[in-house]
């Protein structure tokens, strides 16, 4: 659809470890376009990158269209909350968010690191979001992950000029922990009068 990618799993027929391959299919998709932007930047003189969304539930699936035309496609609000989590990326600046569900339903398989509790745009509920990692980037940012996980609890606390000081002992690599130590900055300036550590989307 326009310039996206939709593809969904355990249908038409039932795949148990649906999370564990939709996760597996969007890393690969990652590393192969890792390997493509060398050479799409020498033929375009553009970077090229790619956002992934994956949210796990309930949807209507089969035909849809008219007699006209149609396709074998799915509605519901968790395809809905999947095209969501693309666009959360752009805060966070990561390339692949998925929600709970999926990543519980893949334990065991990839490693990955807590994101944020979101209030997406069109969803009264916040959403706890994950960020899969291959065995190799987890081993690669795992000292960085592991400050990061002690600064969101800090977030998550309120206790926002601690997080703040834990998320900068990361330094500018790691995407999240820079965006993070910002939004501390921010509170700490203008502390909220509740505080309930969700971080609330304003845009898709």
């Amino acid at each position: 659809i326009g310039d996206c990618i939709v593809a969904f799993w355990n249908a038409p027929l039932d795949q148990p470890d649906h999370a564990r391959l939709a996760i597996s299919a969007c890393l690969r998709c990652q590393d192969r376009m890792s390997e493509l932007r060398p050479h799409l930047k020498e033929k375009y003189g553009e970077e090229i990158a790619a956002r992934t969304g994956l949210a796990t539930g309930t949807v209507l699936i089969g035909n849809m269209g008219s007699s006209q035309r149609f396709d074998y496609s799915f509605i519901g609000d968790t395809g809905n909350l999947a095209s969501r989590l693309e666009g959360v990326n752009k805060v966070f600046g990561t390339w692949l968010l998925v929600d709970a569900e999926t990543f519980n339903r893949q334990a065991g398989h990839f490693r990955g690191r807590e994101i944020a509790l979101v209030q997406v745009v069109g969803r009264k509920e916040p959403v706890r979001i994950y960020e899969p990692m291959s065995d190799i980037e987890y081993w690669r940012k795992e000292e960085a992950v592991k400050v990061f996980a002690g600064g969101l609890e800090l977030f998550h606390a309120g206790k926002f000029a601690e997080a703040a000081r834990a998320f900068q002992s990361n330094g500018e690599t790691d995407t999240p922990s820079v965006v993070y130590a910002k939004r501390c900055l921010t509170l700490m300036e203008s502390p909220p009068s509740s505080w309930t550590g969700v971080w609330q989307m304003t845009s898709k």
